[in-house]
């Protein structure tokens, strides 16, 4: 009986104390030995000893704070060490000693896992027949940092409070820097275009709209008025800093996601239907102060979505996009099978640029690695239908856990495990929608999803399975 029982203990955490002085003591002789020599570094590691701290103290914060980097992506503590990259390297070290000390957490080897690991083997397999293997390994060092992030959402996050913090964090995020941006933008007149410190406005818009779902599920739950008003605020902010963006992408997604909000039932963004009646009064007053703030800028690019052989603003077909996607598709008639190899696109692109019919080599847009604009399309020409198939394949396997777990918790009655599914999903449609337009097949948003996929998989089933136990002991004690 003991040895069973010792069998069931899980082993503790080490306390982080010890882990703490390590962190503190190694912190202060690296700055010490930079402050002179490299100020930039010394500070770098100041920030990531502070940050290492909190996670030490608390290892289910480091969730919080990668998605604090999704908005700050731009941002550099040092040439070359750009706050994802320290964030996912930290990530990676983290799930390493937490997993050894505490185990997977429940997360079982499973189809979308299988899936997201074959694309990765499949790139670094391209290496066999790219031309630039060089390419293929910058490619592959983008891709284990986006699962570093998957990872540590789907191994760290297993409670409802997480889910919520995660969320906030989300909504708070694009509160800030969608009013910052806006500002920016009424400031230059409209001559700037909003970017956040996303450092593209592209990217930057993408990112505000994949985080509406978030603001209208902790808008549900919320009782008070006064609150649940600040999250239809936090939508109207990322309605005007899309627009503030001048990104048509952004445009097209927005359009995705809002028409989505609005055509599902009201129990799933509302507790009732006059909420869903206020979010769209918000829209509409929203859309309003945008038209009227909207410059002649905006008005041109919301009309060259209508008309994409004929762009306003750049005098370019798309602002050079139809000459990329025809330049992809040049490319991929080349090696149909297998691609060009990952990342290898934007070393043959000047090439099939040149060789492509209808493309005017001496536009502006034309220049040095350039990417394809369209996720689908770039992964189809650098990594053949495989790599294509496997893609789509993540896209879908995803919204199918995020329907399967929706459906589990709404059967238990798990409200925000139900709800805050269905909000992933609709943050997943706008994905996919930006992605047509946006070769963003590794960028965060993507694997944040995915890992939080995985990890209401798990709480999920955690709580169908809690719910038949407690089923069972009730039949049990009612001697039935």
């Amino acid at each position: 009986m003991t040895g069973r029982v010792a069998g069931l203990v899980r082993p503790q955490v080490p306390r982080t104390g010890a882990v703490s002085l390590i962190v503190v003591l190694a912190a202060a002789l690296a700055v010490g030995a930079l402050t002179t020599v490299q100020p930039v570094y010394a500070v770098a590691i100041v920030v990531a000893a502070a940050v290492s701290l909190i996670v030490a103290a608390n290892v289910r914060a480091l969730p919080l704070f990668l998605v604090f980097t999704m908005f700050v992506e731009s941002l550099e503590l040092g040439p070359g060490l750009r706050i994802g990259r320290l964030a996912g390297v930290m990530a990676l070290a983290v799930l390493a000693y937490y997993v050894l000390v505490r185990g997977r957490a429940g997360l079982r080897p499973n189809a979308l896992l299988a899936v997201a690991g074959a694309l990765g083997f499949w790139m670094l397999l391209s290496t066999y027949w790219s031309t630039d293997s060089s390419l293929v390994y910058q490619t592959m060092f983008s891709y284990l940092l986006a699962i570093s992030y998957l990872l540590a959402f789907a191994v760290l996050v297993r409670t409802a409070d997480q889910l919520v913090a995660i969320f906030a964090v989300f909504a708070i995020g694009s509160l800030v820097f969608g009013l910052v941006s806006f500002a920016t933008y009424a400031a230059s007149s409209g001559a700037a275009r909003a970017q956040g410190l996303q450092g593209d406005p592209n990217y930057f818009a993408v990112y505000q709209v994949i985080a509406l779902p978030a603001a209208l599920a902790l808008s549900a739950r919320e009782r008070r008025p006064q609150r649940r008003l600040l999250y239809y605020v936090v939508v109207g902010v990322i309605i005007l800093s899309v627009v503030s963006s001048l990104s048509r992408t952004g445009l097209i997604a927005l359009a995705g996601v809002v028409s989505l909000t609005l055509l599902l039932p009201w129990r799933v963004f509302f507790r009732n239907a006059g909420q869903k009646l206020s979010y769209a009064l918000a829209l509409v007053v929203a859309s309003t102060a945008a038209v009227i703030v909207g410059s002649t800028n905006f008005v041109a690019r919301v009309q060259s979505i209508l008309d994409p052989q004929s762009d306003a603003t750049s005098g370019y077909r798309g602002s050079g996009r139809l000459d990329l996607w025809a330049a992809a598709v040049n490319g991929w008639h080349d090696s149909p099978w297998l691609g060009l190899g990952a990342g290898n696109f934007q070393s043959a692109a000047l090439d099939l640029l040149q060789t492509t019919p209808g493309v005017n080599t001496t536009a502006g847009y034309i220049r040095a690695n350039p990417v394809v604009h369209n996720a689908y399309l770039e992964v189809l020409t650098e990594l053949g239908p495989v790599g294509l198939t496997l893609y789509v394949a993540l896209l879908g396997i995803t919204a199918w856990f995020l329907l399967a777990a929706f459906k589990r918790a709404r059967a238990v009655n798990e409200e925000i495990i139900s709800r805050f599914s269905l909000a992933l999903l609709v943050s997943l449609f706008g994905y996919a929608l930006s992605a047509i337009f946006l070769s963003n097949q590794l960028g965060k948003p993507l694997w944040i999803i995915v890992g939080l996929t995985l990890a209401v998989d798990v709480m999920s089933r955690r709580s169908a399975t809690a719910a038949v136990v407690r089923r069972e002991t009730a039949r049990t004690a009612a001697g039935v």
